[in-house]
């Protein structure tokens, strides 16, 4: 068993790649060959620092905080999706859902709700705060066939099962367990953020329960941690620079209240940005989408003043409107040097993020150090 640990994302990330590089074992796999490590418990210490930026690791920041919305949406299409991760059909059965989206399950059963409850019941001590990701009735070889007639799958879930505890300390910690992780695209790239957003979330709701709750560590146990030889090239390219892992976030993050109002919400952001899509360039006005996004935290009473949560909507905004710009090779009003996003008020390890991101497509406003000489600085937009 190999305890990775790691106080943010990126020192789990660097971490697990050193693991995997050095006592990985060379086996095979669905997608091609691999290196893997066996029966891992990765251990994050501050669920906040959940923003990824590693130098030689060309993820795109802005389809990770997309992807997260609409997880939280409770949807299953991919239209949406598609737009932020164009290799989402390739893991859908009928290349209109994924038929193992994680925020489609979440709600499915009222599972959220019931953790909630169980809390509210039984008291914060309680150890029933669980929820399924794999169904047996929908994942098994036989429901596979009955319900979908369907002989096998594309998406089986990798993550499977979700225990949220609260330790004598009155920390509120999560657990998840996953049967299989690519450290690239999956666990290091999206599971991480996903999921501790989910665990920050599920903090603001437990607090109305004891007001004293705080966050705790996030554990992320994974049987089999790989990296593909397909896209090993980054894990590679991370392991060989000089990284910068030191960095925290303490941002302050708040969410709609209740389980339906938050499902409310997100799926509205995400139909708010699906319509910018389907509908450029007539939703190509930048100001006016921004009134539009600020109706959407104001209906659901969630304050947009220093919250991350409206800075992560901001810049998916901003990424999604100046991408279909380019894309439709457009001179129109708004450019791509008329966008600009302001993250000073936020930590430098989110600022950081979104600044060297090399997707990167608007202006931010930020007042973070630029002495690291990071790979992707050649396209950040930055102004002071």
């Amino acid at each position: 068993m190999q305890i990775i640990k790691g106080r943010n994302i990126n020192q789990i990330v660097y971490n697990s790649l050193k693991e995997i590089t050095t006592n990985g074992y060379r086996t095979q796999s669905r997608n091609g060959d691999v290196l893997a490590i066996y029966d891992n418990e990765l251990i994050l210490e501050n669920p906040k620092s959940r923003h990824l930026m590693l130098k030689g690791r060309t993820n795109n920041f802005f389809a990770t905080l997309a992807e997260c919305f609409w997880v939280m949406s409770g949807k299953d299409d991919i239209d949406y999706l598609s737009f932020f991760i164009p290799r989402a059909p390739l893991y859908s059965d009928d290349n209109k859902t994924w038929r193992a989206a994680y925020g489609e399950r979440m709600y499915a059963y009222n599972q959220l709700q019931n953790i909630i409850d169980v809390f509210t019941e039984e008291g914060i001590t309680s150890r029933r705060g669980v929820m399924s990701l794999l169904f047996p009735n929908r994942d098994t070889k036989e429901s596979l066939k009955s319900k979908y007639n369907l002989t096998s799958t594309k998406d089986t879930p990798c993550n499977n099962w979700l225990n949220f505890f609260i330790t004598p300390d009155k920390k509120l910690n999560l657990k998840v367990s996953q049967r299989s992780g690519d450290i690239i695209f999956g666990t290091g790239n999206i599971n991480l953020p996903e999921f501790t957003l989910l665990q920050e979330w599920m903090l603001q709701q437990l607090k109305e329960i004891d007001k004293d709750l705080t966050l705790g560590y996030y554990h992320h146990s994974v049987t089999n941690l790989h990296l593909y030889d397909f896209n090993g090239k980054q894990g590679y390219d991370v392991l060989d620079k000089p990284q910068i892992l030191t960095r925290d976030n303490y941002d302050n993050i708040e969410f709609p209240s209740g389980v339906n109002s938050t499902k409310e919400f997100f799926s509205e952001f995400v139909d708010f940005i699906s319509n910018i899509i389907n509908y450029f360039p007539e939703t190509s006005n930048y100001n006016s989408q921004i009134s539009l996004l600020n109706k959407i935290f104001d209906n659901h009473s969630v304050t947009r003043e220093n919250n991350l949560l409206y800075s992560y909507a901001q810049v998916i905004l901003a990424y999604t409107i100046n991408k279909l710009i380019k894309i439709k090779n457009l001179n129109i009003s708004t450019d791509v040097n008329s966008i600009t996003v302001d993250i000073s008020r936020f930590s430098e390890e989110y600022q950081q993020a979104v600044k060297f991101n090399k997707f990167l497509n608007f202006e931010v406003f930020d007042n973070s150090d630029n002495s690291d000489n990071f790979d992707n600085s050649d396209n950040s937009k930055t102004k002071k």
